[in-house]
């Protein structure tokens, strides 16, 4: 345990440019997670637009307009054209049309009732709650009319102190949507991709350390000291880990402190970035001695990274890209490192132990080749 430790401290010693990147990529992924959570611009929901045709050009039509208008906030697309509004409302940029007929004015101040003309399609869901404001309008204005016993100025007359009234309507989204949770999770699910990238720089400072070792003898010298292979290869190792632990210690205390919503228990956060971490050490060990080039293992670990992160989903949604590209990026740690969070934000309750276990398969098998490449090389030394 003491040549594990002392081989640990030798390669802080020799790598203090380690400690300084993984302290700066800490802080990267935090000002990240800041900057484009904030990208978001106030969450307000736009107006809705109605076509609108008014066939009656009286005070009440002219009442009902302002009903719609500015006491809603519809946006009323007027035209004379029927054709031209239907068109709209197939293509979708409008959500309703609403004719307000011939008479609709004389029927109410005689005392009598006139529907209003109200076409949509079924498939807009604020249509029941256009349908509910129009009910209610139709109502007030038919006790209006009942009172003023068909009495045209008197209905006039009830007509102005209702408007007197300033009656005013509270609308309700039917979906609520929480700007602080949007911001926070859209700023750690980019975030979390960087940090994808920003790991596998620390597998390149790994690789050649290792590599820098081989070409320099130290296998050759380890025969000679009290130094055994297992501890040489542990103390590279936990070197790695804990310049990969510096990083998401910040990064997660950050979230912690800040009493960030990312949609899920930060422990989860740790336990996951902890582990894709062990298996990054475990690849930069299996890359360096593998090949025996910094050149070679430069592509390797770059190549790997900028693939696996593309396919793996840390730059956008894989629902975006071809069925074939999906299937294949089943086969990259990044993807279940990934898909783990974005489950997660989409359903808290979401199962992610089938990710945990492979991501644990990944990294065993990582270790596994990194162990059988070590055991090679010590003996061919």
């Amino acid at each position: 345990m003491k040549n594990i430790w002392l081989l640990t401290k030798t390669n802080i010693k020799r790598n203090k440019m380690a400690v300084l990147l993984s302290v700066s990529g800490a802080f990267a992924l935090c000002f990240i997670l800041y900057a484009m959570g904030n990208m978001i611009t106030d969450a307000t929901l736009s107006k809705i637009k109605i076509g609108y045709m008014d066939h009656d050009k009286s005070l009440l039509s002219e009442d009902f307009e302002k009903y719609l208008s500015v006491e809603l906030d519809y946006e009323l697309v007027e035209n004379n054209s029927y054709e031209v509004l239907s068109t709209e409302l197939i293509d979708k940029n409008i959500s309703a049309i609403i004719e307000i007929p011939e008479g609709f004015y004389d029927q109410f101040s005689m005392g009598e009732y006139k529907e209003i003309i109200m076409t949509t399609l079924d498939d807009f869901e604020n249509a029941a709650f256009l349908q509910a404001y129009l009910n209610s309008y139709m109502g007030s204005i038919k006790v209006l009319s009942d009172s003023a016993g068909g009495n045209s100025l008197v209905f006039d007359q009830l007509l102005a102190d209702y408007n007197k009234e300033n009656v005013t309507i509270h609308q309700t989204a039917a979906m609520v949507t929480d700007r602080k949770e949007m911001t926070d999770q859209l700023g750690f699910i980019n975030s979390i991709g960087f940090f994808l990238m920003f790991i596998f720089g620390f597998s390149v400072i790994i690789s050649f350390m290792i590599l820098d070792d081989r070409l320099s003898g130290v296998y050759n010298r380890i025969q000679v000291t009290p130094v055994k292979p297992i501890q040489y290869i542990s103390g590279t190792t936990i070197f790695g880990i804990i310049m990969c632990a510096i990083e998401i210690i910040i990064y997660c205390t950050y979230i912690a402190v800040k009493g960030l919503e990312i949609g899920f228990p930060v422990w989860v956060l740790v336990v996951f970035m902890s582990l894709f971490s062990l298996f990054t050490v475990c690849f930069s060990i299996s890359v360096a001695l593998a090949f025996k080039s910094k050149n070679a293992i430069t592509s390797i670990v770059i190549g790997f990274s900028t693939i696996g992160c593309i396919l793996g989903g840390a730059y956008f949604p894989l629902e975006l890209a071809p069925e074939s590209l999906q299937n294949l990026s089943r086969i990259l740690p990044q993807f279940w490192f990934m898909d783990t969070f974005r489950a997660l934000q989409e359903n808290a309750q979401a199962a992610i132990l089938p990710n945990l276990i492979i991501m644990i398969l990944f990294t065993v098998l990582a270790l596994l080749v990194g162990a059988v490449l070590f055991s090679q090389n010590y003996k061919k030394s």
